[in-house]
């Protein structure tokens, strides 16, 4: 149970939209647009955000709200928080350490890190730091061998749910990374040049950890004629099918958690394939541009589903309230990626705790304001 709180945290920056513009501040603008940037026109992106705007909650009063339970049991486990960080690839790029920083944060705070196919820490390491709470991200690969390898490193290690992503069947155009020459292998550009002298913090602390590489599949590219980014543009299924699900499924005996579901069939087909989770997602706004909002799909989804999934979202949380406004729409857990690298892009290491402390304390004073003790009771009676 927590009390009520005072501000554990840098009141410099009391919000990721404060994190957001110091971020935009401190690191290369290449940096900065890989996590801020969406696809095409960014309508969806921004679209995400709008949407939780709509949801209203209706406070109730005439109760002692002194102690609330932030926590959630899911897949048989009980977590401190309701949110997490999700998988995003390069991390590091953000800042260098940025991942295990987060994962070292996240197993302090009891709550999920979902690691990435494409980060640029090994899987060994991070399963390691974060034992109790690190989940793998599955981008599915072309080959079996390949596919089998990953899962037997994740379980090995120990991971304690697996993540598989659908939503990029293919490779996005976004526009932002084109316009900034970001690819792959990492190439010394005018541009880089000029970023890196005019961003020295970031130049000063990434230039002895050299360009980030994607560590955990490098070691499958056998073909010394193919550079990097011809390696990763091949590397995965264009489009993962039910066939492969249900093969996965065998291959892993853990939490099995299907990431970037917004149709109600494919969420149907996930209960049928012997899936236990879902995240809700439209990969926040980087994929199509007209997907609706995770939260709209949210709210389109069947009780049918929530009684046999553990539902959870991403794509435009931003504040502690959304997780609450999306819990009361049955998302039982949050991700919010661009929120925890603005951190890491605003402080270095230290915006890890920054951000699970802002999540942590606007969760609680909002739980405090509705007149509700338990995060685990919110639910659509509190929706106005």
């Amino acid at each position: 149970m927590r009390k009520a709180s005072t501000f554990d945290y840098n009141k410099k920056y009391p919000s990721i939209s404060d994190l957001k513009r110091r971020a935009k501040q401190r690191i290369p603008s290449f940096a900065y647009d890989y996590i801020d940037g969406g696809i095409d026109e960014e309508r969806g992106k921004h679209r995400n955000r709008e949407a939780f705007h709509n949801i209203h909650l209706t406070p109730s009063y005439l109760t002692d709200v002194s102690d609330i339970d932030t926590s959630i049991n899911i897949f048989g486990k009980t977590y401190d928080l309701p949110f997490g960080v999700p998988p995003v690839g390069l991390g590091n790029m953000m800042w260098p350490g940025s991942e295990l920083a987060l994962a070292r944060a996240s197993q302090q705070a009891n709550t999920p890190y979902v690691l990435s196919t494409f980060s640029t820490t090994p899987m060994e390491d991070i399963a390691q730091l974060a034992p109790d709470v690190c989940w793998f991200q599955l981008y599915t690969p072309r080959e079996d061998a390949v596919m089998k390898d990953l899962i037997h490193r994740a379980k090995h290690v120990g991971f304690n749910a697996l993540v598989v992503t659908l939503d990029i069947p293919v490779g996005a155009k976004r526009n932002r990374e084109l316009k900034n020459g970001l690819q792959l292998p990492f190439k010394i550009t005018p541009n880089i040049i000029w970023e890196a002298i005019t961003h020295p913090q970031w130049t000063l602390a990434t230039l002895p950890h050299g360009s980030p590489e994607f560590v955990n599949v490098v070691r499958y590219n056998t073909d010394t004629d193919m550079d990097l980014g011809e390696f990763i543009s091949n590397f995965m299924v264009t489009g993962v099918t039910q066939e492969r699900v249900a093969q996965i499924r065998r291959l892993w005996d853990g939490p099995l958690i299907l990431k970037g579901i917004q149709n109600i069939d494919n969420a149907l087909a996930a209960i049928k394939l012997g899936v236990d989770g879902i995240i809700v997602s439209n990969h926040g706004g980087r994929q199509l541009d007209a997907a609706p909002s995770s939260i709209q799909s949210l709210k389109e989804l069947p009780d049918h589903v929530h009684q046999k999934l553990t539902v959870m979202i991403d794509s435009g949380v931003r504040t502690g309230l959304d997780v609450i406004r999306a819990k009361a729409l049955g998302a039982q857990m949050s991700f919010s990626g661009r929120s925890f690298f603005w951190g890491m892009g605003a402080m270095g290491n230290a915006g890890a705790q920054q951000v699970i402390n802002i999540f942590r304390d606007e969760i609680t004073r909002s739980l405090q304001q509705l007149g509700c003790h338990r995060f685990s009771d919110i639910d659509k009676r509190w929706i106005s």
